[in-house]
């Protein structure tokens, strides 16, 4: 029996056909985006790392996370960029670890693997 699109029996979702695609390039579904990665965003400045920055804080990894969001094919993502600033504390250091000059190891913090792992649906 061939499939049908709407119908009772073998039902298929293909997103290039009908409202779905309209709905996806919608204006509320970028707002949805919008929000669910600026909510994340927000989760991670509030977990990063402040540092030490006595002259000014514009340099810390909390004043260089910041979400995008842009029409990719036939839908919007949402993106978070950290470390956008090439003069920024080394965010990724700072999660994963490092070694620093002398050779002593820096363990990481892994401050946005947790947040990533608290937002996780299973």
């Amino acid at each position: 029996m061939a499939t049908q699109r709407f119908g009772t029996t073998h039902f298929t979702f293909q997103t290039g056909e009908g409202f779905e695609s309209k709905f996806m390039l919608s204006g509320e579904m970028r707002a949805l985006v919008a929000a669910q990665t600026a909510e994340l965003a927000g989760k991670m400045v509030k977990a990063a790392p402040r540092g030490p920055h006595r002259t000014t804080d514009a340099y810390s990894i909390k004043k260089n996370i910041h979400p995008y969001v842009e029409q990719v094919g036939d839908e919007w993502v949402g993106y978070i960029v950290i470390e956008e600033n090439d003069r920024a504390r080394h965010a990724m250091l700072q999660e994963r670890g490092y070694r620093d000059p002398s050779g002593r190891r820096h363990r990481g913090r892994f401050y946005l693997k947790g947040v990533l792992e608290k937002e996780r649906l299973d």
